[in-house]
């Protein structure tokens, strides 16, 4: 009974504890398995012969403040019909392994959690290169350590500040259906794009692209995927309408002079809020803005116009008000609306294919902003691979 609850404490059934040494630091467990009938790797064979013995030091989860080691007597038999000698195997260890599935499943557990290398090693009382092996060999074992080859019908890209590798910039392709990372390339430049894109087997397949308006990213899908639909990400294509608002504030803030001044410079806030949360305190600030400038409110509306694109019912009738308001922005006298209306005009097809879709980038930026909270904490990344395992590893459940 006692034996057994030890074994189940510590996960290390089918072994029977020999003896327990508490250290100073560390915690020493003895332990030794049951002869049984084991089956040659070979030729298949079963026996029982004892060949010899190995002591073995095994690293196992910590208990406490303490470090607890296996201290393993391993058992080697020896074939009979085929002379092959071989070690047991063990349900609590892998082969070629010095620490125990529980502490490796710990510190994949640990990787997946936003911390860094050094915070985890301290953590499991292991070293930063183990950790790391163990990240490498996770994603060895899952089959994704090789770049993948095979794309899901909706993707969404991005490029985000890697610096590993002399590179500034990574790509990253998203999965917008089950929000996951499918891969990272080490670079954003055509070549580089085209270069991996040219590798996917399914590219015909692929039917949605989100993506922000880069010029660059519509000239690669255009090039690869003949038969995906380009979907402007809703961000980009308000912020736009936004910055143009918020250019105009400027300008008539640095036209203003006396008390009048303040009421322009920190006003952004209530502008660029929805009307629909829009507060007391907020209309007062505005109503008092649009008496100095009749201006803004004109283009105050305008904002609210094209934000009210977006709750339309049908795809027709988002159309339709898109349509409308690129031709009152492009009539107004509002100089600050006119790049972007041409802004808006260059992406119009792929502006209206988010309207037809409803699909967002949302979901890559949010996971581009994880990455960079990874990629902060742990002070950057040399090592371009061991970027890319440690973005993949979040994916995992």
């Amino acid at each position: 009974m006692q034996n057994n609850c030890i074994t189940d404490l510590l996960n290390i059934q089918g072994v029977k504890v020999k003896d327990i040494k508490n250290n100073e630091n560390s915690l020493d467990i003895f332990i030794e398995t049951i002869p049984k009938l084991h089956k040659c790797p070979s030729c298949g064979h079963y026996t029982r012969h004892t060949h010899d013995y190995r002591k073995q030091k095994i690293q196992h989860i910590s208990i406490g403040s303490k470090t607890s080691y296996l201290h393993l007597n391993k058992r080697r038999y020896i074939c009979p019909y085929c002379n092959k000698k071989f070690y047991e195997n063990y349900s609590f260890l892998q082969k070629y392994f010095r620490k125990s599935n529980n502490l490796y499943e710990k510190v994949i557990s640990d990787l997946k959690q936003v911390k860094n290398f050094k915070t985890i090693a301290n953590d499991n009382h292991i070293s930063q290169p183990t950790v790391v092996r163990f990240l490498n060999y996770k994603i060895f074992m899952d089959n994704r350590y090789s770049y993948s080859k095979i794309l899901p019908p909706h993707i969404g890209i991005d490029e985000f500040k890697g610096n590993c590798n002399h590179t500034k910039y990574l790509f990253h392709v998203f999965n917008l259906d089950t929000h996951e990372t499918i891969d990272i390339v080490n670079g954003k430049s055509y070549d580089v794009l085209e270069n991996y894109f040219s590798k996917i087997e399914n590219r015909s397949s692929v039917k949605i692209v989100s993506m922000d308006m880069c010029k660059l990213f519509k000239r690669i899908v255009k090039d690869k995927f003949i038969n995906a639909s380009i979907v402007a990400d809703c961000f980009h294509f308000t912020r736009s309408v936004m910055n143009s608002l918020d250019e105009l504030r400027l300008n008539i803030w640095r036209k203003t002079k006396g008390k009048e001044k303040k009421y322009f410079r920190y006003l952004k806030t209530s502008l660029m809020k929805d009307i629909s949360k829009v507060n007391d305190k907020d209309v007062e600030k505005l109503l008092y803005a649009f008496e100095l400038s009749p201006v803004l409110k004109y283009a105050y509306n305008l904002k609210n116009k094209f934000l009210n694109i977006k709750k339309a019912d049908s795809f027709n009738e988002k159309e339709k008000l898109f349509r409308e308001w690129l031709n009152e922005a492009e009539c107004s006298t509002i100089n600050e609306f006119k790049r972007c209306v041409s802004t808006l005009r260059e992406w119009h097809e792929y502006i209206s294919n988010y309207f037809k879709y409803n699909y967002s980038n949302g979901p890559t930026e949010g996971k581009n902003n994880l990455i960079k909270v990874i990629k902060r904490i742990s002070f950057g990344f040399r090592n371009f691979n061991n970027f890319r395992n440690r973005i993949l590893i979040l994916n995992l459940k």
